[in-house]
Order: structure tokens, then sequence, then C-alpha cells
């Protein structure tokens, strides 16, 4: 009967071993694209702590006549791992940036030139944003998306983008630059992606 147990317990981990293994073989990939440090991945949320309805010094390197500036603090954010839902949308501060914007258009995007870091890592962004057809279903607040080429990294980065999901509160001249929608997440969801130069000695190439 011992025996028999025995016998029945050493199959059954038979049985599992292959799952697990295939399941840390299916795991690996996704394991070696973090751990490769090819590209870094950033993911942050902005919250406005300043406006000025006119353009600021550091607004003369954009490439185009900006009409307002605003500065925003980066914060990082917790998703719930089950689902993937945002669960905390300010747990830490992690940089920050100043943003210049030409003027708002309906019919076409509106150009935007920012200046900052994330993870003490300095970068500038030079790109647009563009109000999407998807509106909030309250009237004080505009939801658009940006995307920014990036370019003034350190020696060591090839290059990067962001892209934004922003929902912008109207700001009237009695408000605050801290003013937002009761409800709803004030102003950006972004995406930071930066590529490391491929180490040549390693063999990377790139991969």
């Amino acid at each position: 009967m011992v025996r028999a147990s025995f016998l029945n317990g050493m199959l059954f981990a038979a049985l599992l071993c292959p799952a697990a293994g295939h399941t840390a073989q299916a795991r690996s990939p996704y394991v070696e694209e973090i751990r490769a440090g090819l590209e870094e991945i950033f993911v942050f949320r902005t919250t406005r702590t300043q406006h000025h309805t006119v353009a600021m010094p550091l607004c003369a390197s954009a490439p185009f006549h900006p009409v307002d500036t605003d500065y925003y603090e980066l914060w990082s954010i917790g998703l719930r791992a089950s689902d993937s839902r945002v669960a905390d949308t300010h747990e830490r501060e992690v940089g920050g940036f100043t943003a210049c914007f030409g003027p708002l258009t309906r019919d076409r995007p509106f150009p935007m030139f920012a200046t900052g870091s994330v993870a003490h890592i300095p970068w500038t962004g030079v790109g647009e944003c563009l109000l999407v057809q998807s509106q909030p279903p309250v009237r004080t607040a505009l939801a658009f998306t940006c995307h920014l080429k990036l370019s003034g990294l350190p020696p060591a980065y090839a290059g990067g983008f962001a892209v934004s999901s922003t929902l912008a509160p109207f700001i009237s001249k009695t408000q605050p630059a801290t003013a937002h929608v009761p409800g709803y997440l004030s102003t950006s969801v972004v995406v930071i992606r930066l590529w490391k130069k491929p180490d040549l000695d390693r063999g990377t190439h790139g991969r």
C-alpha cells in the first residue's frame, strides 16, 4: 500500500514536471527581453503644477511658435496584477518636464515641444498632439494623445519616443494650474521607450 502510494506520487510529479518546464520555457523570452537591457520602458502619470498662457524662455528652442507653457511632475503608478487596471495613480515622483504647445485646433494636430527627465535620464521631445474622437461625458475636459520623438539623451542611448493618453481639464483664469476634474486622472498616462546602443563587443547587434 505504501509502495503503491509512493509510485502514484512519483507518477503525478512526472506529469507535472513537463508542464512546469514548459511554463518556464514559455516565460523565458519575457524575462530575457527585460534582462537584456536593450531598451528601457517607463510608464507614469503626469500632474500639472504650472500653467502659463505665454511662451516661457525655455520655449525658445521649440521649432514652432508656442502659445502656452506647462510644467508637469511625473509620478509612478501601480497596476492591479489580476487585470492590469490602474490601482494607484500617485506612488512616487520620478521626474518632470516643461512642455510648450502651439495653438489648439480641432481639425489638425497641434505642435508640442518638451524637455525634462525621467529616472534622472534627461531628454528633449518634439512632436504633436491630436484630439481624439472619443471624448469623456463631461464638458470640463478634453481627451487627446501626444507623441514625441526624443533626443538629447545620454550617450548610451540610441533614441526613443514618448506617447500619451491625455485627459486635460479646462483651466479658467480663476483656477490653479493643478485644477482637475473629480473622478478623472489629470492629465496623462505616458509611455516612454528608450533604446540602448547595441554592444557590438557582446554580439547583441540590436537584437
